[in-house]
């Protein structure tokens, strides 16, 4: 599966985001590792509870986002001198790092409640039903030529319209 093992590459890096100033290399290796497997988990999570996600944004972005909020007030060492003040090294920064993850959800699902609630109550949220048959990208992204339905097709009709003119 090329685009989980993409996504998961990129949710170490988004993992690790938060902390990155602040954690030794070696710690930043563990976060962005954890960042992998919290990201398959969310993955699987959304899968089970039958959310459409097809690009895997919340788990790659939320999850993993969460992840390396949290994950900065575990490591980071405040001897080292680069403003870490994790639990492991006997610092408070945890506390502080869950408070902001909490404001983080709260605002993002608060505007996100706001914004669809209405296109919902609208009926603007989904496609018409051609569209969901056919897809989005068969329907408006791309030139028809590109989703033929078998490989001769596109030669079949070329050959046809060619024909059509002599």
């Amino acid at each position: 599966d090329v685009g989980g093992f993409c996504n998961g590459i990129l949710a170490g890096l988004v993992a690790i985001t938060a902390g990155c100033a602040n954690v030794e290399p070696w710690e930043s290796i563990i976060i962005g590792l954890v960042g992998g497997l919290v990201y398959q988990g969310a993955s699987m999570l959304l899968k089970r509870l039958k959310v459409d996600d097809v690009v895997d944004a919340f788990p790659v972005h939320g999850a993993c986002g969460i992840w390396g909020i949290v994950a900065l007030g575990l490591f980071g060492n405040p001897d080292e001198g680069m403003g870490g003040n994790g639990v492991f090294y006997g610092g408070d920064q945890l506390g502080t790092q869950l408070f902001a993850g909490f404001l983080i959800i709260l605002w993002a699902g608060g505007l996100s409640v706001l914004i669809f609630l209405p296109l919902r109550k609208l009926g603007m949220l989904r496609m018409g039903d051609e569209f969901q048959e056919k897809g989005a990208d068969v329907m408006e992204h791309s030139p028809a030529k590109a989703y033929s339905e078998s490989p001769n097709a596109a030669t079949a009709k070329k050959t046809s319209s060619q024909q059509a003119e002599v």
